[in-house]
């Protein structure tokens, strides 16, 4: 029978183990040789694999009281799914509930009913599902449509086909139908092909041409061309019309025109709005958008003032605005900017240490007075922000850590816990996926405590990425030891060691890449604890000397620190030894960091100016995870290195607030 692509991701199998120890006071259970069941569990899974459902089934009884016997269960449930009945099933969603194997299984049996049009016993099913996929979605509108009410499956139908992607093979059967009868409006033709072309799916926009009505064809094709090149809209003659969908096609256009010309989109906004009567939110949209992207240039101060909004309804673009100011060094506008924030965004860290930042340069003696009251509050928390206002209050760190007093027989009777205990095993054997969501399942039930209790159990097998999220789980954000675990000290040591590097920097980037997850794929291909892109890592491995032969191999711990590590020395010698554009550069390559290098500006000032987003927060955090891991290395450190502080501002470091008794003294 032929696995679905979701069982192969549940089948997935990493050789990475845990290690195990438990404290000095655990005894091995001499009654079950666990070592013999895990191997006799592979065993079985092979046996399924290999259609040797016999041997499969001897194998299965001997491990009754296994832990993972569940699993077993259920991957003969998927792989004979024609041999079982839905009373069968029935009774291993009601025998397994607390485990995480219902919603796949679910997902595995309803598209066989389908195929078989069984679409009763489908229907009767449907609901159990927790978050169906679209393939799913779709057999239900289907099975709506056969068994219950033509209106209500054709209904669901019109919803699913209106998204701006294109929709799984079983989705085919119910949209001819909703074809067939006339389904497909006006208004849903227009409004895919809109969010088609938004989405960039440009294969799905040419074939919904077809849907479009006659009298809307040029304004379809106009829509494509303008997505495409958005400075066809200089030709103002040819948008001219004033229907909603020429409305909707120019501020689209000049929306996807400020990303790289504002100036030119802010001209032909201004030109159009003459012309055409748009709807006031989405025409002020538009200028948000366009304003976003003038305050990314430190040349366009008119003309962001000249945008006819109220800033303060729009905070992205009172906060761009800031970072605007501070960049052309207005800090007369940042202080009102930042009045234009709303209490709550006020009251942040972030927006709270620029206005000290400011009122430290006032001549008057009252604001900077009310400077370092604002930096003595926030040199209290362990944050970006608080460790750089304990530098210029020059006092030390404060790091809030929360030490727990876990007994060894609050660890040992949550370790017996049935659904921790799958977990645990699941880590061991390596199969990491399932792990890390059994584990979620037992610890989303647990008291604050007990949470407390799991994450230092994780701690114990080697299993940092679950102790991590657990403390996340519970808001336990002062649990360092939990939070931030010192994971694969020797390797991480030994290669910082031969390459020179701060060890707490190289655990830093490892902690916000992955947090410790070796099995780590991102959407753009990185790979492993480090998040390596594969052509980065042969990169390395060529240069240095590294033996690496297929991207695979990233996802063994040692070799992804060592290449990892290796780019790292890489970043600090481009920088001179600056983590904080090193850092910057690991994040967006170093081709951007090297764009946005600016001597002139304050390090703190760089780094709130940086023009991603993404990479502004990750070099917060590395650096705020570097000190962290310096204070639980016992390593004294600065938050930001002398050197480092020397290629900002020309070399001028951030100064401590003057404050004296008579302020017509401050420059005695």
């Amino acid at each position: 029978m032929k696995i679905s692509a979701f069982v192969f991701l549940i089948l997935f199998y990493s050789n990475s183990l845990g290690d195990f120890s438990r404290g000095h006071f655990y005894e091995v259970d001499q009654k079950k040789d666990l070592t013999e069941q895990r191997k006799a569990y592979k065993k079985a899974r092979s046996y399924l694999r290999n259609s040797q459902f016999s041997s499969f089934s001897n194998e299965k009884k001997s491990l009754k009281d296994y832990s993972l016997y569940p699993y077993l269960e259920f991957y003969e449930k998927i792989y004979r799914i024609s041999r079982f009945k839905e009373k069968q099933i029935l009774r291993f969603l009601e025998d397994y509930s607390e485990t995480p194997l219902v919603q796949p299984l679910l997902a595995h049996w309803l598209p066989v009913l389908a195929k078989r049009g069984h679409w009763t016993v489908f229907l009767r099913n449907y609901s159990r599902l927790i978050n169906p996929s679209n393939e799913l979605e779709c057999l239900h509108s289907y099975a709506l449509y056969k068994r219950e009410s033509k209106l209500a499956g054709l209904n669901k139908a019109a919803t699913l086909w209106t998204v701006g992607f294109s929709q799984p093979k079983e989705c085919d059967k119910i949209f001819n139908l909703l074809i067939a009868t006339g389904g497909i409006t006006r208004e849903m033709a227009w409004s895919r092909l809109s969010l088609s072309i938004k989405a960039n799916e440009n294969s799905l926009s040419k074939y919904l041409l077809r849907h479009i009505a006659k009298n809307q064809a040029n304004l379809a094709e106009n829509f494509r061309l303008v997505h495409s090149n958005p400075t066809i809209l200089k030709k103002v003659k040819r948008f001219s019309e004033d229907s909603l969908e020429n409305k909707e096609i120019v501020l689209h256009g000049i929306a996807r025109l400020s990303k790289r010309e504002p100036v030119r989109a802010l001209e032909l906004l201004n030109q159009y709005k003459k012309q055409l009567s748009f709807d006031t939110s989405k025409l002020n949209k538009t200028y948000e958008k366009i304003g976003l992207s003038l305050s990314r240039r430190a040349k366009d101060q008119s003309l962001l003032d000249s945008l006819p909004i109220k800033l303060r309804d729009y905070p992205s673009l009172v906060e761009a605005r800031i970072r605007h100011s501070l960049k052309i060094k207005d800090w007369s506008s940042v202080l009102v900017l930042i009045n234009l924030l709303v209490k709550e965004t006020k009251d942040q860290e972030q927006w709270k240490y620029w206005k000290a930042r400011v009122l430290a340069l006032s001549e008057d003696y009252a604001d900077r007075e009310v400077a370092q009251d604002i930096y003595s509050e926030l040199s209290e928390n362990r944050s970006f922000y608080g460790f750089l206002a304990s530098d210029i209050m020059e006092t030390n760190y404060n790091y809030n850590h929360k030490i727990h007093n876990i007994s060894y027989d609050e660890t040992i009777g949550l370790e017996k816990n049935k659904s921790v205990k799958r977990a645990l095993e699941l880590f061991a054997l390596g199969y990491l996926g399932q792990a890390r969501r059994e584990w979620f399942l037992a610890t989303s039930k647990l008291e604050q405590h007990e949470r407390v209790v799991a994450a230092n159990l994780a701690l114990r097998w080697g299993w940092h990425k679950a102790s991590i999220q657990t403390m996340i789980q519970s808001k336990s954000w002062d649990s360092l030891t939990e939070r931030f675990p010192v994971a694969h000290k020797d390797i991480f040591t030994r290669h910082a060691r031969q390459l020179d590097i701060p060890i707490s920097w190289s655990l830093a980037v490892a902690r916000q890449e992955s947090a410790f997850m070796p099995d780590a794929k991102s959407s753009a291909g990185a790979r492993g604890l480090m998040q390596l892109m594969p052509s980065t890592a042969r990169l390395i491995a060529k240069s240095e000397g590294i033996k690496y032969s297929s991207q695979n191999k990233l996802l063994g711990v040692d070799l992804n620190i060592r290449l990892g590590s290796n780019y790292l020395r890489w970043m600090l010698g481009r920088y001179n030894n600056n983590r904080i554009l090193a850092s910057a550069a690991y994040n967006a390559g170093p081709g951007n960091v090297d764009k946005w290098v600016n001597k002139d500006l304050a390090l703190d000032v760089w780094i709130e100016t940086i023009p991603f987003k993404e990479t502004r927060n990750y070099v917060k955090n590395v650096l705020s995870y570097s000190a962290i891991y310096n204070y639980l290395l016992e390593q004294e450190s600065s938050f930001i290195f002398a050197g480092e502080k020397e290629q900002f501002g020309k070399g001028k470091a951030l100064k401590k607030v003057s404050i004296t008794t008579n302020p017509s003294v401050r420059d005695a």
